[in-house]
């Protein structure tokens, strides 16, 4: 049976909403399928949908959710070669054929094939139409609830609102912080065994042990260094390829990186591309200079590996689909290798307080000395390279002015003040939150797009990067969650549109 000419993304559509008859399903070697969870809809690189939760004859698998109108086209997109699929628990197609073989992963295992169209309904006849006729009933973003009311809000009141969500996202920013400071505490001294004692009865009924820090917890210069390694890993990492990236910084820690030597960038390179699982064998890669450089990384890794008891990343963690190739993780990890030596040297954490707690100094020298610490220069290779396979445009691996503004406004700046509120250092904390203010807007995205076209109609446009911080706290933790109740805007001014 030839594939109906219908796009994927109504597939998705059906697929996410459960347009069909599930009450008989069964894969095409005719053991029953039950649909627990559908799964998450992925908008990035992957497996459509995430985390799902299916019945197949009689094992329940958690896993992901692959899609496609014709069962051939797996193959066809190369799913077999790609290691992100390996978590695949069902292949849903529309149509097959009467030949068609299990769908493979990379790691060779078969996967169960559900087609669809034996179980089509009225729903499905329905949503094909749609599809068809153009109606596009798929999900769209969410939308503001008050965004029609705003109108009549004075500017004074929306920048007043603004201000005060982006104090609370950078408290949020703070506290978090200051959490991962106590985790760190905790696991050098070796306090933090399990969540509970061993008591009998409720487990919720038992309080967690408690431990006071104190000022000389706090002291030791490594843990400072940690957190703010941490910080500016995962930062690197945008909103793709965060948690790998966290997840390299907690394993490959900033004091195994000191044991050998910084400003050695080919050892920093074999080390962090080593463990994270990105460095590809010499002979996948076709260009020359490419291939000489990779060896010598790899034999560097070689000689490194033996040395380091920790886990490793696979390049399957890692996202590259529908990413700017100045963003790929490859590049974002050569320029971390070139910024090591200026933000973690012996007298790093010393020099970064200094830029806040120099008194003579405007807030607008302290954000351009701030700057100039993640302005690094790559060296030959990654000054023309983004990835070990593909030449780079004009800037390299080098980060640009948005990402720094976004790594001083997560990190830097919370650190510091953290630093100064545990120390009482109060004048420290006073520029930290004048930086904050002074700090420059960086370049739109689409959520802070979103509050400027249903929320700021007035014409407000957010020309730092606090105004866009209230923004992003705003509809992430306010509108999107519908606490219209704990919005100034929804409790007060308009209480009709709450439900």
């Amino acid at each position: 049976m030839s594939p109906p000419k219908v796009p994927e993304e109504w597939l998705r559509h059906v697929w996410q909403h459960q347009l069909f008859d599930t009450s008989h399903l069964q894969t095409r070697d005719g053991k029953p399928v039950r649909i627990i969870f559908p799964g998450t809809p992925n908008s990035d690189g992957g497996p459509d949908f995430t985390a799902a939760k299916i019945c197949v004859g009689q094992t329940t698998y958690h896993g992901d959710v692959e899609l496609h109108i014709d069962d051939a086209e797996w193959q066809a997109h190369r799913h077999h070669l790609d290691p992100h699929y390996n978590a695949v628990i069902l292949h849903v197609v529309l149509t097959a054929g009467d030949d068609i073989q299990p769908a493979i992963t990379s790691n060779r295992r078969a996967i169960p094939l559900l087609v669809l169209h034996p179980f089509r309904d009225n729903r499905l006849h329905g949503a094909r139409e749609d599809a068809f006729l153009g109606t596009d009933r798929c999900e769209k973003s969410p939308k503001i609830s008050c965004r029609a009311l705003h109108e009549a809000l004075p500017d004074g009141a929306m920048m007043v609102l603004l201000r005060r969500m982006a104090a609370e996202r950078f408290e949020t920013r703070v506290h978090t912080l200051g959490e991962r400071l106590r985790q760190l505490i905790d696991e050098r001294q070796r306090t933090l065994c399990e969540p509970y004692p061993r008591y009998h009865g409720n487990p919720d009924d038992i309080p967690p042990p408690q431990y006071d820090y104190t000022r000389k917890d706090y002291a030791s210069r490594a843990l400072w260094d940690q957190l703010l390694y941490e910080g500016i890993v995962e930062g690197l990492g945008y909103s793709k390829n965060r948690v790998p990236f966290r997840a390299l910084s907690r394993n490959l820690k900033l004091e195994v990186l000191r044991h050998f030597t910084i400003t050695d960038s080919q050892t920093m390179m074999a080390l962090l591309f080593g463990a994270a699982g990105l460095l590809p064998p010499a002979r996948s890669v076709h260009n020359r200079e490419s291939r000489s450089y990779l060896r010598r990384l790899r034999r560097r890794w070689r000689e490194l590996r033996p040395l380091l008891r920790i886990p490793l990343l696979h390049e399957a963690d890692w996202l590259f689909f529908r990413l700017r190739p100045g963003n790929f993780p490859t590049a974002r990890l050569a320029t971390l290798c070139f910024l090591l030596p200026s933000l973690f040297d012996s007298d790093g954490l010393r020099r970064l307080i200094g830029i806040f707690s120099t008194e003579e100094w405007a807030v607008n020298k302290r954000v351009a000395a701030l700057m100039r610490l993640f302005d690094c220069v790559p060296d030959g290779f990654w000054k023309n390279h983004l990835s070990f396979s593909d030449e780079a445009g004009r800037r390299g691996a080098r980060l640009g002015r948005d990402r720094i503004i976004e790594l001083l406004i997560n990190t830097v700046v919370p650190v510091v003040h953290l630093y100064g509120r545990l120390f009482g250092n109060r004048p420290l904390q006073t520029h930290t939150q004048n930086v904050y203010c002074a700090l420059p807007a960086s370049r739109e995205n689409t959520v802070t797009r979103t509050i400027r076209e249903q929320v700021l109609r007035s014409g407000i446009l957010p020309s730092s990067a606090w105004m866009q911080q209230g923004m992003i706290q705003l509809y992430g933790f306010y509108c999107t969650q519908n606490r219209c109740r704990q919005c100034d805007i929804g409790a007060t001014r308009f209480p009709a549109i709450i439900s």
